[in-house]
């Protein structure tokens, strides 16, 4: 009987600690994601990492920039 007990006690810790486990790795996921920005020529999105900025403004390309200032 004792062993049974000790094994749900078990079980029990095994889950708790693999849910606490589960939601700390969602969270550092979640603090990961970078901000998504719009190119303002052809609409595509993507992070603001890899844009190009110009005057508050965000570029796919270095070309899309040009065309944009030739368009002004």
């Amino acid at each position: 009987m004792r062993i049974l007990i000790l094994l749900a006690i078990g079980l029990l810790l095994y889950i708790i600690f693999r849910n606490l486990y589960r939601q700390i790795k969602n969270e550092r996921q979640i603090e990961q994601a970078s901000k998504m920005v719009r190119c303002e020529l052809c609409g595509l999105h993507l992070s603001e990492e890899e844009a190009i900025q110009k005057n508050h403004h965000y570029f796919c390309t270095i070309e899309h920039l040009e065309s944009y200032l030739q368009q002004k």
